[in-house]
């Protein structure tokens, strides 16, 4: 058993999709089982409901859970904006694939009644501090953009089937020269994301590791390499001397700090994890079956 819920905020982005009912339907069920219930401020202004009490962010510190409600982009989002806070996030499924956001709007009630007991599985997962800067010739660096990534950083051209040449080091030490469309520097939650569609290897989302996936590479001296989740990652870009090649570094698909040949993206972990609640029962493995069809036999 864990800690029983006192307090709940929920959360949502997907101002488009039909997820205010369940919204109201999470707040009742919370609120019938004696835990405290606000709205994020800003879910409140989205989706123009104003019975349920909102606060702004700065006073969900303390919080006993964050309830994400869409799909798994949404939990991202979160997590990019509020993992700081240090209150651990629970998602229900208003999306599609949902192998973050665990519950299904269909099991709220016996799912959310568990969570409020006790019942859940708590877990923690790294996510990636992304830091770009500019060389200068004195050594110094200019930062021009760094975000949070809890997914992936994919380094490319931001121009489809362009070829770029990306220096890659690990801990200050070379890596190799690739000739290709970019790299994926993915964590174990990103394993079955981008790095997935790229060729990059399923890797437990508890473990400290990072997987560094080439994408198209020009030829097959660079292959996906999974190493320490304590290593720093430095990408480099080369370009030919009389132009000046412009490079997306993109996280989780959803922030993109723009770069030109002079700078250096840098991946480390970041230094607060991202916490999870899963319901009681939750099986990675079962999720990937489920969710993917990963290891079932073909027809």
């Amino acid at each position: 058993m864990s800690d029983p819920i006192k307090s709940a905020v929920i959360v949502s982005k997907v101002y488009k999709r039909p997820v205010a009912g369940t919204i109201r339907e999470i707040a009742r069920i919370l609120t019938s089982l004696g835990v405290e219930t606000y709205l994020d401020q800003n879910t409140a202004v989205g989706f123009n409901i104003a019975d349920i009490r909102s606060i702004p962010r700065k006073e969900m510190r303390g919080k006993s859970v964050i309830i994400v409600v869409g799909g798994d982009g949404s939990l991202l989002g979160a997590a990019r904006t509020m993992s700081d806070l240090g209150v651990p996030f629970l998602g229900i499924n208003g999306g599609h694939l949902g192998l973050l956001t665990d519950i299904s709007p269909t099991e709220l009630g016996t799912a959310l009644t568990n969570v409020v007991a006790g019942r859940y599985l708590p877990e923690e997962r790294m996510m990636l501090d992304v830091r770009v800067f500019r060389k200068e010739q004195d050594g110094a660096g200019e930062l021009v953009g760094q975000s949070i990534a809890t997914n992936e950083t994919v380094i490319h051209s931001g121009m489809m089937a362009h070829m770029m040449v990306f220096h890659v080091k690990v801990d200050g030490r070379p890596l190799y020269t690739l000739r290709g469309d970019g790299i994926i520097v993915s964590t174990p939650t990103g394993s079955t994301a981008y790095s997935l569609s790229a060729g990059g290897p399923i890797i437990e989302p508890h473990l400290d590791l990072l997987s560094l996936v080439p994408m198209f590479p020009q030829s097959l001296n660079c292959s996906p390499i999974v190493i320490s989740g304590q290593s720093v990652v430095q990408v480099e870009f080369d370009c030919s001397p009389d132009s000046t090649e412009w490079v997306a570094i993109n996280c989780d698909g959803q922030v993109t700090v723009r770069a030109d040949s002079s700078c250096i993206a840098t991946m480390r972990q970041h230094r607060i994890p991202l916490r999870l609640i899963h319901p009681e029962g939750y099986d990675y493995f079962g999720v990937l079956r489920k969710k993917i069809s990963w290891g079932q036999g073909l027809v």
